[in-house]
C-alpha cells in the first residue's frame, strides 16, 4: 500500500492560486502490517491446514507463531509452494482455489522486508471459527459408516497398505449429495480410498455393482457434488477402507469414517457421478493382464465374469492392483507417458487430480474432440506428492459422446528433482512412495443425447448473453 505525492499537481495547483510552489517531500511507502495486511491472507489460504493437530509442521494462527516463519513463508510464497496449488492459474477457473494473485504475494514480501511487523492489534479481522479436524465440513451426515477394529500405525517402518471391510448398513439405493472421510490419523495418512460393493450373486452374470465413494488425501479429504448430481450407493454394500499409511515419529491408531449426506428419499438427480481412474502405463489392460487378474482374485476366493469394465479395487488389495500396471522410469531420465479414455456417452467432467509419488513432476489432462481439436483443461507442472489435490471446475466441462480424455504425465528420475530419494533406480508401478504411478482420477457425469442437447443449448444461451454488469448504483 502506498501513498503517492503528485509534484506535477502540486505545482499546477500552486500556479492556480498564486502562492509559491511548496518544496516537494518524497514520501515512502507505507509497509504492509501483520494485522492489517497479512493476518486476512493467511485467513483465507493458510489457517485451515497450518494449525494443531495437522501434518503441518507450524501453526500460523497468531504473530507469535508466524514470527519466526516470516522468511521461510516469503520464499515459499514467492516460488508459489506454498499455499498449495501447482496448476497452471493461467489455464480455467476452480472452486475453493486458495492460491494468492501477484499483489497478494507482494503484500507479504513487502511485509517481511520491512522486518515482520504486528502493526496495530485493532487491525486484527476476528480470529477464524475453525471446525475442529473431527468436525465434518458441510454439517451432519445422515449416515457414518466407521471402520470397526482400525490400525496401528508405528512411530518407524516401511509403509502399510492395509483394508478393512464394514457392513453400511444400508437397506436402499440411495444418492449421495456429499461425502467425507475423517481420520484419527492426520499425521500418518498418505491416502485412503474408500469403495462400497454389494455382495455377489452367483445366478446373475451382472453380479456387481461398485462404487469408489471417497479419497482421503493431503488437501482433500471429501466430496461435494454440483447440483443435480450425485453418486448411487447401493442397498446392502459393505464398505472397504484401503489407506495408505506411512509412519511419522509416533506410534498412533487409526479408525477412520465416512459421513454421507443423502438426497432426499425418492430424490433422483438428473446425472449419476463416477469417478474414473485413468492409468498411465497399461494399467487394466485385460489383454495382457486377465491371466494375473483371474489369479489374484481366485486367492481371494473370487470368481467374476471379467471384461474391460470389471472393477478390482473392492476386492483386491491396492498392491494387488498395482502390480497389474506397468511403467518404466530409467534412471537419470525425464519420462513421459500417457493414457486415453474414450467417452462413449456425452458426459460432464467435474474435477482433475493428479496422483503421482516422489519422482512425479508435471500431469496435465486435455480434450481430444472428434475433429482433432485439442482442449486442455488442466496443467499442473509443479506436482508435489505430498499435496494430492482435487482441482474441481467451476463449471464443468461439457462433452459429446467420442471425446476422448487425455492424460500425460511426466517423471523426473534425475538429481534435479529436490523429492528424488535415488536417480540411480530404476524405477516402475508401485504402491511405494519410492516405487510411482501416474494416476489422472477424475469424476465424470454421463448424460444422454437429449440431456447433451437441453445443456449445450443453455451452455451456448449463457456464452451469448452474459450477465449484466451492475452498475455503482446498483453496487
Amino acid at each position: 500500500m502506498k501513498r503517492v505525492i503528485s509534484v506535477v499537481g502540486l505545482l499546477a495547483l500552486a500556479c492556480v492560486i498564486g502562492g509559491p510552489a511548496p518544496v516537494a517531500a518524497a514520501t515512502e511507502a507505507v509497509a504492509p502490517t501483520f494485522t492489517k495486511d497479512v493476518l486476512p491472507l493467511l485467513q483465507r489460504s493458510c489457517q485451515s491446514c497450518h494449525r494443531p493437530g495437522t501434518a503441518a509442521p507450524m501453526s500460523l494462527l497468531t504473530y507469535g507463531q508466524v514470527r519466526p516463519w516470516a522468511r521461510a513463508i516469503k520464499d515459499r510464497v514467492s516460488a508459489r509452494q506454498m499455499p498449495p496449488w501447482h496448476l497452471d492459474r493461467s489455464i480455467g477457473v476452480y472452486r475453493d482455489d486458495p492460491s494468492l494473485s501477484d499483489a497478494e504475494i507482494a503484500t507479504i514480501v513487502g511485509w517481511v522486508d520491512a522486518g515482520a511487523p504486528q502493526g496495530n492489534p485493532e487491525d486484527a479481522p476476528p480470529p477464524l471459527d475453525l471446525a475442529a479436524l473431527d468436525e465434518w465440513a458441510w454439517g451432519e451426515p445422515d449416515m457414518i459408516v466407521s471402520m470397526e477394529k482400525g490400525f496401528t500405525i508405528p512411530a518407524e517402518g516401511a509403509d502399510t497398505f492395509p483394508s478393512e471391510i464394514v457392513e453400511s448398513g444400508l437397506t436402499e439405493d440411495r444418492y449421495m449429495k456429499w461425502v467425507q472421510l475423517l481420520t484419527t490419523a492426520n499425521c500418518c495418512v498418505h491416502h485412503e480410498h474408500v469403495y462400497a460393493f454389494t455382495e455377489q450373486n452367483p445366478d446373475d452374470d451382472d453380479n456387481v455393482d461398485t462404487v469408489h465413494v471417497t479419497e482421503y488425501v493431503m488437501g482433500n479429504n471429501g466430496d461435494y457434488f454440483p447440483d443435480d448430481t450425485g453418486k448411487l450407493l447401493y442397498a446392502g454394500s459393505k464398505f472397504r477402507f484401503a489407506p495408505h499409511y506411512h509412519p511419522w515419529g509416533e506410534e498412533v491408531h487409526d479408525i477412520s469414517r465416512v459421513g454421507i449426506k443423502f438426497y432426499p428419499r425418492g430424490e433422483k438427480p438428473d446425472l449419476e457421478v463416477t469417478s474414473h481412474r485413468i492409468r498411465t502405463g497399461i494399467g487394466d489392460d485385460w489383454t495382457l493382464n486377465r491371466e494375473k487378474v483371474e489369479d489374484l482374485l481366485l486367492k481371494q476366493g473370487i470368481d467374476l465374469p471379467l471384461d474391460g469394465e470389471t472393477p478390482l479395487e473392492p476386492f483386491l488389495t491396492e498392491a494387488d492392483v498395482n502390480s497389474l500396471a506397468q511403467l518404466s522410469i530409467p534412471p537419470n531420465t525425464v519420462a513421459r507417458s500417457e493414457r486415453f479414455l474414450r467417452l462413449e456417452q456425452p458426459a460432464i467432467v467435474i474435477n482433475f487430480q493428479p496422483h503421482m509419488h516422489f519422482r512425479g513432476s508435471r500431469m496435465l489432462l486435455e480434450a481430444i474432440h472428434a475433429d482433432g481439436r485439442r482442449q486442455l483443461l488442466t496443467d499442473v507442472p509443479n506436482y508435489e506428492q505430498v499435496w494430492q489435490l482435487t482441482y474441481t471446475y467451476e463449471e464443468p466441462h461439457l462433452f459429446p459422446a467420442g471425446t476422448i480424455l487425455h492424460s500425460v504425465a511426466w517423471h523426473d528420475n534425475t538429481a534435479a528433482n529436490k523429492h528424488n530419494p535415488d536417480p540411480s533406480a530404476w524405477i516402475g508401478w508401485g504402491a511405494r512412495t519410492m516405487d510411482d504411478m501416474g494416476n489422472a482420477w477424475t469424476d465424470i457425469a454421463f448424460m444422454t443425447d437429449e440431456q447433451y442437447e437441453e445443456r449445450r443449448a443453455e451452455q451456448l444461451d449463457r456464452l451469448a448473453n452474459p450477465p449484466r454488469p451492475r452498475t455503482s448504483n446498483e453496487q
